[in-house]
């Protein structure tokens, strides 16, 4: 998954397998094999690669957010069922209330 991304960062920056391996203290032969997709780097290593190279994780990995906004996700039916305009003012109001109710019996701990 990530061998393409991390094989086109790395030409980009003009480094070799070895430099890498240099920079992330370990063996030429792991970043062979992260790029040729047999091993995959654990998070803290995708986490140095991603500082190094500038990136977020995401774009590392070359994930691509699915879904913008809540509308897209219910759309697709992530969301078993949606709320009607009153539902959601009542659970609103609700949680205010409830809120509201917790901050008061913390003053009175």
């Amino acid at each position: 998954m990530i061998g393409k991304r991390l094989r086109e960062l790395r030409k980009k920056r003009a480094l070799t397998q070895e430099q890498l391996a240099a920079y992330l203290q370990t063996a030429k032969s792991t970043i062979s094999q992260y790029e040729n997709n047999v091993n995959e780097p654990d998070l803290r290593t995708i986490i140095r690669i991603a500082d190094l190279f500038e990136v977020t994780i995401d774009e590392l990995v070359g994930r691509e957010r699915p879904y913008k906004t809540v509308e897209d996700r219910a759309s697709a039916g992530l969301f078993k069922e949606s709320l009607t305009e009153d539902e959601s003012n009542y659970l609103k109001d609700s949680l205010t209330i409830y809120r509201k109710w917790i901050s008061g019996n913390k003053h009175e701990s």
